[in-house]
């Protein structure tokens, strides 16, 4: 064998050892992106039950359904701790929103977080915390509706 032939033989291993180290990346990178897709539901999903868990404290929960029926007649330090509680909720769905808009929220998550926002923002309480003074509704409220 002369020098040519073996620096053909060892341009073709190497080639070959290219095309399976792309291989392995790229099999890497897809399993990559599957493990932050389940990182992301898992960090919506415990956000999300965290702010649930909140109307477990019977004050709280009081104040909320207090709110939902007729937000008017709640107290201002009612109203701050129902806005609050708004607000930690509306950043669990912005966030949510985020990770869907850029695919790494899935529709079997994403779908029941969209009907769930949609009947909460229907009540009246909601709706006249979105009209309270200088607050203003996350602007993906739009967004959500309409996915």
């Amino acid at each position: 064998m002369n020098w040519d032939a073996l620096g053909a033989f060892g341009e073709i291993i190497g080639a070959f050892a290219v095309v399976v180290s792309l291989a392995y990346l790229a099999t890497q990178i897809k399993t990559q992106n599957r493990e932050a897709r389940v990182a992301s539901v898992h960090d919506i999903s415990e956000a999300f039950r965290l702010g649930i868990t909140s109307f477990q404290d019977a004050q709280r929960a009081d104040v909320y359904i207090n709110a939902l029926n007729n937000f008017d007649l709640l107290s201002d330090s009612e109203r701050l701790q129902f806005i609050s509680m708004v607000q930690g909720l509306l950043r669990v769905w912005e966030e949510a929103f985020f990770q869907f808009a850029e695919d790494r929220l899935d529709n079997r998550v994403w779908d029941p977080m969209v009907a769930q926002y949609s009947d909460w923002m229907s009540s009246s309480g909601f709706q006249r915390y979105g009209r309270y003074g200088s607050i203003r509704i996350i602007p993906i409220s739009e967004n959500l509706l309409m996915s």
